[in-house]
């Protein structure tokens, strides 16, 4: 078989023998030719495509992931914010309460007499050498830790301070309370408790209190705290006051010349009651001074010298 391929141009016609074995390789290289370039289409074809879908697919694998990003931020980002509400309200609860020791220890201080050693109302003096380099910064359950041992600490101070200002407040009551010293400030003892010659008659008499001679108009004074429960004119005695200091203790001031307190004041020891005079049965401006414990009157004297 022979297959003859015939060419013209201006040089003239040429012409192409080939045999049988000729056209069977050039139609094998032909169709292989062909073959290769198909499959090298399809497979640049098929890769654009992967590559879009894979860029696609990342994209939106990105974006979920974005997101799920943002979400976990926002809740880390409340998270704190109640952790930090948290510590500010705990930070005021102990402020509250360290004002309200400062408060207390201020009055156990003074009531002590110690309020200039102890200074409750300055900061606490402390210092140290140069930071650590090494130092780090607490976490959120070292601060919290910190503050409920702290918050602990304060409220065993609080009531152990509580306990020592009732001992104080209570000793400070019993010392008011506590009958002592004389019913005036200036003057001098002029009858004695006991056996004497009544001034009156010369005859000898039972005298249930101590007399104090003084200027007229000299300030008594009440010899411990109480409740002032009478007060008025009563025979013998001129103007009269009466006060009730517990425990079935009560003490008298007689012959006054003014009457400074009305019946249920509450007074202090050492307060002004009245003023000395010369009223009742009485020789001179004086102050009759009686101490009775349950209705029995008691010697002064004991009690004036404390």
């Amino acid at each position: 078989m022979r297959i003859t391929l015939i060419k013209s141009n201006q040089q003239g016609i040429k012409a192409l023998e080939m045999n049988r074995t000729k056209v069977i390789i050039t139609s094998v290289l032909a169709i292989l030719t062909l073959a290769t370039i198909i499959s090298i289409t399809i497979f640049t074809t098929k890769w654009v495509v992967k590559k879009d879908f894979v860029s696609e697919s990342a994209i939106k694998q990105w974006n979920q992931e974005l997101v799920l990003q943002k979400e976990q931020l926002a809740t880390a980002k409340l998270r704190s914010e109640q952790q930090v509400q948290a510590l500010s309200s705990r930070l005021a609860s102990l402020q509250a309460q360290l004002l309200r020791l400062d408060a207390m220890g201020n009055r156990v201080a003074e009531d002590m007499g110690i309020a200039d050693e102890f200074a409750f109302s300055n900061e606490p003096a402390i210092g140290g050498s140069e930071a650590s380099p090494f130092a780090l910064s607490p976490s959120y359950n070292e601060v919290s830790y910190s503050l409920d041992q702290l918050e602990n600490n304060i409220k065993a101070q609080e009531q152990q301070l509580s306990a020592l200002e009732a001992i104080v407040f209570d000793k400070n009551i019993n010392a008011e309370q506590r009958i002592s010293g004389r019913p005036i400030k200036k003057g001098w003892l002029s009858s004695p408790y006991g056996n004497r010659a009544d001034p009156f008659t010369g005859k000898k008499d039972w005298h249930p209190g101590i007399d104090f001679a003084a200027l007229s108009g000299t300030e008594v004074i009440a010899t411990a705290a109480g409740v002032v429960t009478t007060v008025g004119s009563k025979s013998g005695y001129g103007k009269f006051i009466e006060i009730n200091h517990g425990d079935g203790f009560s003490t008298r001031y007689a012959h006054n010349k003014e009457l400074l307190v009305a019946k249920g004041d509450m007074v202090k020891k050492g307060q002004i009651i009245g003023k000395v005079g010369n009223t009742g049965r009485s020789t001179g401006p004086h102050v009759h001074y009686e101490i009775m414990k349950d209705g029995r009157k008691l010697n002064p004297y004991r009690y004036i010298k404390q």
